[in-house]
């Protein structure tokens, strides 16, 4: 059975609706006046409760054109955990309320053999928000 990391922080730092979800997504987005672009290789956004920051991650996000990306590496802070190296997520898939994210188990693994790398399992990954903040914009920005 997959292992899945649930949206943890779903129904508080953002709605559980997903027709809310979407409404809100899609018009951040479009008040951004931004355009797609093929020429996007990495974003900052903020990782805030989207009361106070959705709004702002949608210029982040605004321009990615997902025609041509087919890998996407997210990174955040730990503000629970402390580890001396980067940690690597052991779920198989990030859930949201508009569509579920795919990990790539292999490039995981990749990563791990270089011995540069720590997991981290789901106890440590579903208390942290920092990541889980960007994948509703991540799963509206590649859906379908």
């Amino acid at each position: 059975m997959e292992k899945l990391r649930r949206a943890s922080h779903v129904g508080s730092w953002y709605t559980d609706d997903p027709k809310k979800l979407e409404e809100e997504l899609e018009g951040w987005l479009s008040d951004t006046g931004l355009t797609k672009s093929p020429d996007v290789r990495g974003v900052i956004a903020p990782h805030a409760g989207y009361s106070y920051s959705g709004r702002a991650a949608a210029y982040a996000f605004g321009n990615i054109d997902p025609t041509n990306i087919t890998r996407v590496f997210l990174l955040g802070p730990s503000h629970h955990y402390y580890t001396p190296k980067c940690a690597l997520s052991t779920a198989a898939v990030y859930k949201t309320p508009i569509g579920d994210l795919p990990i790539d188990l292999e490039v995981i693994k990749e990563l791990k053999a270089t011995r540069n790398f720590e997991l981290m399992d789901l106890q440590v990954d579903e208390p942290e928000h920092s990541m889980e903040m960007h994948l509703p914009y991540l799963a509206k920005i590649f859906e379908g």
